[in-house]
């Protein structure tokens, strides 16, 4: 009705109006398919779960078979995490920090009208992935990221001294090393499991959760790629991986050291422009053709 108050609407619904200068983030629906359930299983494994399809004469026809390896290496570099990275560039020139990047935060969608297209195991094409970054019920403005008194505690646990209402460049930089940080978890199971090559669907694999990675690049390794990329290697499944991220002078490794390491670089060049960035690491070469 034409004189009807706007807030009973939300009081209808039983929740509050929203504040004054809210952010508010409208997006088309984009389908429910994330990196988590994309990088849930490897490609093989996936490949044998496709639902059974029968010929004219009622026999089960063999899924079709993966794509080559470099196409889909290419759709996962230059398509996901290239669009990933696009993303949250994007949040962050607009002066927003996500605060929780997750695999299922991450949402692969197609421009036609089956949005499940681009999460598909023989999706190869970029230009029809789009990647959305979504669940920002945790950001906040970089600027008043130092209200926020776990922010100001976690950045002391690297050597930063903030004050609340601090809007320095230290503390911009450091909120939105958390993010490339957080970034850089999600990239390393996206490799480990979409790019793996099982010899069949049988082939156990190596752990690839997050608690695993985290254990194995801050106890184990302690932060050394070199010593982590030894491990990759290691297995048979990532022959193919650790070739891909060993190209172009290492393109791939320098990208998930930049990023895993974002928070420390951040502290140690505080009140600087030399910054790991989201839209300084898509220049890296490992993104380029």
């Amino acid at each position: 009705e034409e004189d009807m108050d706007p807030n009973d609407f939300y009081r209808a619904l039983g929740v509050p109006p929203p504040k004054p200068q809210a952010v508010w983030v409208v997006y088309e629906y984009a389908g429910l398919n994330t990196v988590a359930s994309f990088a849930s299983t490897p490609p093989e494994k996936r490949r044998r779960q496709q639902p059974p399809k029968k010929n004219f004469f009622g026999q089960l026809i063999e899924p079709p078979p993966l794509p080559s390896y470099s196409e889909r290496a290419n759709y996962i570099v230059k398509g996901v995490m290239k669009g990933a990275l696009e993303a949250l560039a994007t949040v962050h020139d607009a002066g927003i920090v996500h605060r929780s990047i997750g695999r299922s935060s991450l949402v692969m969608t197609s421009p036609t009208q089956d949005k499940r297209e681009a999460s598909s195991v023989y999706s190869t094409r970029v230009s029809g992935l789009r990647m959305k970054l979504t669940d920002f019920g945790f950001s906040d403005l970089l600027e008043d990221s130092t209200d926020d008194e776990e922010f100001v505690l976690r950045a002391r646990a690297f050597g930063l001294s903030f004050k609340k209402g601090d809007t320095s460049l230290a503390a911009t930089n450091f909120a939105m090393s958390e993010d490339l940080h957080a970034l850089g978890f999600v990239f390393l199971g996206l490799l480990l499991v979409s790019l793996a090559e099982l010899p069949n669907a049988e082939t156990p694999m190596p752990a690839t959760d997050e608690d695993t990675i985290q254990k194995l690049l801050s106890e184990i390794f302690a932060q050394d790629f070199q010593a982590f990329r030894e491990y990759v290697e290691a297995e048979d499944v990532w022959n193919n991986l650790v070739k891909l991220l060993d190209e172009k002078d290492g393109a791939g490794w320098t990208v998930l050291e930049a990023l895993y390491t974002a928070r420390e670089k951040s502290a140690e060049n505080k009140n600087s422009l030399n910054i790991v960035s989201a839209r300084s690491l898509l220049s890296n070469p490992f993104f380029k053709d």
